[in-house]
């Protein structure tokens, strides 16, 4: 844990406070609720907006385990009495204090800075508990999956999901590896540059790569003194940070030079980019998605790669699209949990319930149903989520395999993952604990006819 000075500590826990806030009552995603809050803090100093990052993304990480110390240290009052920046602060000073780097006094100081002094008196007294906890007692009384829950920072209700789905041994290993954030990569555009070439350009500014074993242009970020998205190799679009699992989706897909690919649910443009890099910029990619703000992004991030080939359309892929495109390749990656990328996305754990994963497939399904209507004949159709549940994945495709007979199942390759469960071996799934990015799923399926 860096050690900062007090006007930079108290920046940090400024920007951090304001955005759990918009995380928690705006349910915006940490990373907007960073960019809004730095701007209302006016902090643009690197080591600051560092600082407050990690000290948002590991709060909302443990946010069960700190929501159940800070309410036991409030006792009698009640966390929701509070004022929301009251109640942000706490948790964050919670983290910094049991988790963290230890400072209380500090962080106690910048509150009052922060907040007024007599907000911060209202609560002077769980502060100094909160200081004094032992963490064990907390967990008194609690059964098996309530402890792993606290343990792993996950939701009791997926704990026992994926005790039941995967058994409490593989379970155990899985969520351990989602509790953590899961390796940062960058996938190099050949469109613009060599992997040489790029590795030499980050390693001057330095940010440390390593290739990646399984894909030729994918290398994994395993040290910088700079960002990754403030060196000037990702400025002039020399590469795009991107999961392995996100790659493996395309390269599932196989596009090809001067074909038509329609790329639904596409913002922010990940796939739609190295799609465009696969075909050397020859062909059409149709880019769909119902979000203009995620589309603005898409258009941004095509002319910073040299994408020349993206056609974006904003529309929602529920409905018939507004747009006629026979398509050779339809690849759909829609809205899901996001249950396996807890380890890269904490908020996303916290928002959705036991009921979440059916909820969605049916939403994934209409869309998947939508989707293969503009599958030509001979055509491949690729459906993949970030998201480990079987409702969301093996559930949805076969539902519309009995649904579809003119589609047929085909393998998965390259053969990175595992295979599909439920006997769709020909399905292919990645796990944070045995493959090093997002947990996810992908199906390929042809259309006979």
């Amino acid at each position: 844990m860096m050690s900062l000075s007090f006007r930079k500590l108290k920046q940090s826990l400024h920007t951090a406070v304001r955005a759990l806030t918009l995380v928690e009552v705006r349910g915006l995603s940490e990373r907007l609720a960073l960019q809004e809050a730095s701007r209302k803090v006016r902090v643009r100093d690197l080591e600051v907006l560092r600082f407050a990052h990690r000290l948002l993304i590991e709060t909302v990480r443990r946010l069960n385990l700190i929501n159940l110390a800070v309410s036991e240290a409030l006792k009698p009052v009640s966390l929701n009495e509070l004022r929301p920046d009251v109640r942000s602060f706490l948790k964050v000073y919670a983290y910094a204090v049991l988790f963290g780097d230890g400072r209380p006094h500090a962080y106690a100081r910048a509150g009052r800075s922060i907040l007024g002094a007599g907000e911060v008196s209202r609560v002077e007294e769980a502060l100094g508990r909160i200081r004094m906890m032992d963490l064990d007692e907390l967990y008194h009384g609690l059964s098996d999956e309530e402890t792993v829950a606290l343990e792993t920072c996950m939701p009791t209700w997926f704990v026992r999901y994926c005790f039941r789905l995967f058994g409490r041994h593989a379970a155990l290993r899985l969520l351990e590896a989602m509790s953590k954030p899961t390796p940062i990569y960058v996938r190099v555009n050949t469109l613009r540059a060599s992997g040489s070439r790029v590795v030499e350009e980050c390693e001057r500014e330095g940010l440390k790569l390593e290739a990646d074993s399984d894909l030729p242009y994918l290398y994994r970020v395993v040290g910088w003194d700079v960002p990754p998205v403030h060196t000037r190799a990702y400025r002039r679009g020399h590469y795009y940070i991107q999961d392995k699992s996100s790659c493996l989706a395309v390269e599932v897909a196989n596009p090809k030079p001067f074909t038509t690919v329609l790329d639904v649910c596409a913002a922010p443009g990940g796939k739609t980019t190295l799609m465009a890099q696969r075909m050397k910029n020859r062909g059409v990619i149709v880019s769909v998605d119902y979000s203009d703000r995620r589309m603005r992004t898409l258009r941004v991030e095509t002319r910073r790669m040299g994408v020349t080939v993206c056609h974006p359309v904003v529309s929602d892929a529920v409905n018939p699209l507004p747009v006629r495109v026979e398509a050779d390749l339809v690849l759909i990656d829609p809205p899901c949990t996001s249950t396996g990328a807890f380890g890269r996305r904490p908020s996303a754990k916290w928002r959705i319930t036991s009921r979440s994963p059916k909820t969605m497939s049916e939403l994934q399904y209409r869309m998947l149903e939508t989707s293969s209507r503009y599958v030509k004949k001979g055509g491949v159709l690729v459906y993949s989520t970030c998201s480990v549940t079987v409702e969301e994945n093996e559930l949805v495709v076969e539902r519309f395999l009995k649904d579809n007979s003119n589609f047929e199942l085909e393998e998965a390759t390259p053969r990175i993952g595992v295979p599909g469960l439920r006997s769709l071996t020909e399905c292919m799934r990645l796990y944070p604990h045995l493959h090093e990015c997002n947990g996810f799923f992908v199906a390929k399926m042809v259309r006979k006819y």
